[in-house]
């Protein structure tokens, strides 16, 4: 465990050494926050609510959700890629700590940087520009706090699974971008699936994408009931523990693989 806290740590440090994309981070983001309240603002046209959903909650849910984008952003994709062209992922293989274990160390202290760095200054940008995003309440804001730890573990293993097709694709530029895309729109990190069509939103919802952004950002404004919030946690967990039996399939067979080729 000490190794993988000195690599969170000496991510930290690494990350602070560049202020000018932390600078220009926050502006981009601030933008596409206030252009999306502005969005919503204008669907709503002063009603009341839709769907039992608030204007002032869709501008508290597109507030966090871009503060969520910003720590929710992952790198274990590019360096699985990066250590398979290189042909050092043989190598990174026969060390003594575990390779991806060093690689969710790297993308949590890369998570602590921007939640100082960017985070806390677009809540603060948010709050002065929309007013304070206040949780429903306390109950709501320790659950909210759950659900958005396990999807970190569900994005970052999704992620990882994404880079293992570094071991039989030239090149994951392409395999990113739809990635980028297809979670952009079935977690509802835009538009909420509540949004959608009653047939489509129910395969959706199935699906592992809602758990990253849409249920973290429902238990917020209060979009739930408790018991919905408590089972939706659960299948959330479900989703989590199948994806890392997966994920650890996969390595193994890459790993196999590695070793009988030699990198």
């Amino acid at each position: 465990m000490k190794a993988y806290l000195f690599i969170v740590k000496i991510r930290i440090q690494s990350a602070l050494a560049y202020r000018f994309n932390v600078i220009s981070a926050i502006l981009v983001q601030c933008l596409f926050m206030f252009a999306m309240a502005c969005f919503w603002k204008a669907a709503y046209g002063g009603a009341g609510a839709v769907l039992g959903v608030g204007e002032q909650d869709m501008i508290t849910y597109t507030i966090i959700s871009v503060i969520m984008g910003n720590l929710l952003t992952m790198g274990v994709e590019g360096r699985i890629e990066s250590s398979v062209r290189s042909g050092s992922v043989a190598l990174d293989m026969l060390k003594p700590v575990n390779i991806y274990g060093i690689y969710l160390a790297e993308d949590l202290g890369d998570m602590v940087v921007a939640f100082f760095q960017i985070a806390v200054p677009l809540l603060i940008l948010g709050t002065v520009m929309f007013g304070l995003p206040v949780p429903a309440s306390t109950v709501h804001f320790i659950l909210f706090l759950l659900s958005f730890s396990i999807g970190y573990l569900i994005n970052w293993i999704l992620a990882a699974l994404l880079g293992m097709c570094a071991f039989k694709v030239i090149s994951m530029g392409p395999v990113r971008n739809v990635k980028g895309f297809i979670m952009k729109l079935l977690s509802g990190s835009v538009i909420p699936l509540w949004f959608f069509p009653k047939g489509l939103r129910a395969v959706l919802e199935v699906l592992p994408f809602v758990n990253i952004y849409q249920l973290p950002l429902g238990i917020y404004i209060g979009r739930y009931t408790y018991g919905e919030m408590l089972l939706r946690i659960v299948f959330q967990l479900l989703w989590c523990a199948a994806l890392w039996l997966i994920f650890i399939t996969v390595q193994k067979k890459a790993a196999a693989s590695v070793l009988i080729q030699g990198g």
